[in-house]
């Protein structure tokens, strides 16, 4: 499904669930042949490995600040390169993969994305005994499958409310902001047909994201989603159309990525990023390997450094991104940890629901706006 952005019923280029990115500066929808020609490391000799990462500044971070420090103890090179999100470029790298032309050794998949993979025989599974930072990462964060570990997490985000403090004096303390009668054309929403507005909808009026699994509980969703319309000026799927309509003052705010936001701030831009009473929602995306790659000591030894507390503490200071191990290997400082902890506990993407209802949820979802 595709959402459109109301202002004149353009489709919007994003994949279907809150999986990334494209963030700021945008990977666009250019397919593999973006990913097939950037390297950040030269052309020199020795290992290597080919990593891509959501395009921007996400990209540009890993790049520079910690991809050298891995080469640096490994003496391995890592190729960076930029990658699109979405369905489409899940497609385009399984029939890459079963021509054994896969243009990368290692990608950034989110939860969704690594279920489709799974399922097309995608993935390549880990030797976890040679990962053994694996202990510092939580179960949750680990996908695996009937043959082993498929996906390893790489990185977390938090969509949270945003807010043009020029425009809206007072901070907002909950969801449910987004529905008030006085916020008219207000906002900037996920209009992804499987985001996170099921979760905010769900934890804001009901009992939690465990109504998505059953098919009433997500009608009963989508019918209490139809009352933001009238508060809603931008469906939004691409996350570049989201900070034009904040920079331009299109939109009041709405609902955006944390990290996306805190950049923005820094570069000047007059936004507030809060943190519902109810939560943000979280989500996060795995490290996954085509199995047409060759490199596995590679990838496993990119991994380990990955779930270093070194790599994380890093993830977090220099890309304003929620780490993903134990909190007790983390050395953070407050301000840091402002930037990446949520002061309330987080409401978790209900992945089980989109495995069994994804397509009920994009075709509900694209009925209530259409209505």
């Amino acid at each position: 499904m595709s959402a459109t952005d109301r202002r004149g019923g353009k489709p919007l280029s994003r994949q279907g669930h809150i999986g990334r990115r494209g963030l700021l500066l945008g990977a666009g929808a250019a397919g593999l042949a973006l990913a097939t020609g950037c390297s950040g490391a030269g052309d020199g000799g020795g290992r290597s490995l080919r990593v891509s990462a959501y395009g921007g500044n996400f990209e540009q971070a890993l790049r520079e600040h910690i991809y050298p420090l891995f080469t640096e103890a490994t003496g391995i090179r890592v190729e960076s390169m930029p990658q699109p999100a979405g369905l489409q470029f899940l497609l385009q790298l399984i029939e890459a993969n079963k021509a054994g032309q896969t243009p990368m050794d290692l990608c950034i998949s989110a939860p969704v994305d690594v279920m489709r993979g799974n399922a097309a025989g995608l993935w390549r599974t880990y030797d976890t005994a040679r990962i053994p930072n694996l202990a510092n990462l939580p179960e949750a964060y680990v996908t695996r499958g009937p043959d082993g570990v498929a996906a390893i997490g790489a990185v977390g985000w938090f969509f949270t409310m945003v807010t043009n403090p020029q425009v809206i004096n007072s901070t907002p303390t909950s969801w449910t902001e987004l529905w008030a009668p006085g916020r008219r054309n207000a906002w900037g929403l996920a209009g992804t047909g499987a985001g996170p507005m099921f979760e905010v909808t769900a934890a804001t009026y009901f009992d939690g994201p465990d109504m998505l699994n059953t098919e009433a509980g997500i009608r009963a969703c989508v019918e209490k989603m139809a009352g933001l319309k009238p508060n809603t000026r931008l469906w939004w799927e691409s996350e570049g159309t989201m900070q034009t309509a904040l920079e331009n003052g299109e939109v009041q705010g709405g609902v955006y990525f944390a990290d996306v936001a805190q950049t923005l701030i820094q570069s000047g831009a007059n936004l507030e990023v809060v943190f519902p009473k109810e939560g943000p929602v979280i989500d996060f995306g795995s490290w996954c390997q085509p199995s047409a790659s060759t490199k596995t000591e590679e990838a496993h030894a990119f991994i380990n450094f990955m779930l270093s507390p070194q790599a994380q503490n890093l993830i977090a200071s220099r890309m304003n991104a929620p780490p993903l191990i134990r909190e007790d290997l983390l050395t953070l400082d407050e301000t840091v940890r402002a930037k990446v902890t949520s002061p309330t506990p987080p409401i978790t993407t209900n992945l089980e629901a989109r495995r069994l209802h994804m397509d009920l949820m994009m075709r509900e979802f694209s009925q209530m706006l259409a209505s």
